[in-house]
């Protein structure tokens, strides 16, 4: 079992009969409820595909379970993995995150931060993913700044303000 301060608090409501089963499964398998629900959880993401956002050696994109492209694209910081998501499919974030990840593509984001790095090394197929090079430290500091200019740009469409004009108007 990983490190506890590393864990996330998950709140959820679930039927009573649910709960006594799960309360059942830890005490069959002689373990704590929690490690039961993260074990089958995981199982959960083992066993649900999606459309894989990496093609493998032939340069075809099957399937593959969520918890793959999960450790694939994983990073601790969450604006990194964020990124990671959006860039590959807008299917894979909300609209405003969306928003947030095709802002982050402009020059006043370019940098040297090489975002798939990583997790092209961790595909079986490496030659993916290579231009996405991002001043992450100032996508940082204007995370909240580009989150609000996401909520704006879906609550007022279509009118249609650039980020840069949504930043003036707002410090205004």
């Amino acid at each position: 079992m990983a490190n506890r301060s590393k864990k996330v608090v998950l709140s959820t409501r679930i039927a009573p009969y649910l709960k006594s089963g799960l309360e059942l499964c830890a005490r069959a398998r002689n373990m704590k409820i929690v490690e039961t629900i993260e074990e089958l959880i995981e199982h959960a993401l083992m066993t649900n595909s999606i459309d894989s956002p990496f093609p493998d050696k032939n340069g075809v994109r099957g399937k593959a379970s969520v918890l793959s492209v999960v450790e694939w694209l994983w990073n601790d910081d969450p604006i990194i993995y964020t990124l990671r998501l959006g860039f590959i499919s807008d299917q894979l974030v909300d609209r405003e995150t969306y928003v947030v990840c095709a802002e982050t593509t402009t020059a006043r984001f370019k940098g040297d931060f090489d975002l798939f790095e990583e997790p092209r090394k961790r595909a079986t197929y490496q030659d993916v993913y290579k231009t996405t090079a991002l001043n992450i430290e100032k996508i940082r500091e204007e995370w909240e700044d580009l989150c609000a200019y996401a909520k704006f740009v879906e609550a007022n469409k279509p009118m249609k303000i650039d980020y840069e004009d949504f930043l003036r108007m707002a410090k205004g």
